[in-house]
């Protein structure tokens, strides 16, 4: 079986940025607002926002520059990449099944291990806790965004998962 490779449509990244790069001005505007009339609350909530927004920026920038792909379908797993807190190279021998979740009105593919604590027990520390935040509020431990993905939709992307992994299981 071969690599299936799925792309990221450049103009949803780069919408994604300029996005990222309004909300981040309006946060610096809100912020100057508050330091001008000195109103505390509107100074607070820029200074939050500005920062929040700034990193949002940025790591929308990060992702429309970079040429890797959302996710590879190999004969022995997925590697998933679409995200800041991506997992890597999955085997399917450790995934029990993938499902479409909306996750705070946003569709994703949930990934759905064999042993919950198996699976995050070999994160890094950082990406363990996000796996554990996501459990907690009954969210798949990883998911795979596919929101920028390239001629494909979330449908398409979410059978061919669930084909491989059928074969794979199938076969091994």
């Amino acid at each position: 079986m071969g690599e299936i490779v799925i792309e990221e449509k450049r103009s949803k990244a780069f919408k994604l940025v300029f996005a990222g790069l309004f909300m981040f001005v309006a946060s610096v505007a809100l912020w100057a607002i508050g330091i001008s009339d000195q109103v505390f609350f509107y100074k607070l909530i820029g200074c939050v926002a500005s920062v929040f927004f700034c990193v949002a920026f940025v790591t929308s920038l990060i992702r429309a520059m970079r040429k890797k792909p959302l996710l590879v379908i190999k004969g022995d797993g997925i590697v998933e990449t679409s995200s800041a807190s991506s997992i890597g190279f999955i085997p399917y021998d450790e995934i029990e099944k993938f499902q479409i979740v909306n996750i705070y009105g946003q569709k994703v593919i949930g990934i759905l291990p064999k042993n919950n604590e198996e699976f995050i027990k070999k994160l890094p520390r950082n990406k363990q806790r996000a796996a554990n935040a996501n459990i907690k509020m009954s969210f798949p431990p990883a998911s795979i965004r596919v929101d920028t993905a390239k001629d494909m939709t979330i449908e398409d992307i979410y059978s061919l998962l669930q084909k491989r992994l059928k074969d794979y299981t199938s076969f091994y």
